[in-house]
This record gives C-alpha cells, structure tokens and sequence, in this order.
C-alpha cells in the first residue's frame, strides 16, 4: 500500500520527489488512527476526518 501511495503522488507530482518510505508512513498513519480511537472507546467513523487531513499532510500536495 505503501508503494502504491508513493506512485499516486509521483505520477501526480512529478516535479516534487517522494521522500523514501512517505507512502509506508502515511498508510501507518491511516492504520493508527482509528485503532487507537478504537482503544479509547470513541467511535472509528468520526476519524475520517482526521484521517484525510492526515494522509494529505503527510504526502506532498
């Protein structure tokens, strides 16, 4: 999923290298997210939010 990540952004981008492993760590940021809302209890479905605006800060624009 990573590397798919990666390629999105450099197709999209192509002036703008991808740092190394940004794809990895935006998917570890998307898995995280919502498994610790799950640990404290909260609903998963109000992270979409956070979960867009953190893949979108961590990736390039």
């Amino acid at each position: 999923m990573g590397q798919l990540t990666e390629a999105l952004v450099a197709e999209r981008r192509p002036d703008r290298p991808v740092p190394p492993m940004a794809g990895t760590a935006a998917t570890g940021a998307v898995v995280h997210l919502p498994a610790t809302a799950i640990e404290e209890g909260r609903d998963p479905s109000s992270m979409s939010g956070v979960l867009t605006g953190s893949a979108y800060r961590l990736l390039p624009a």
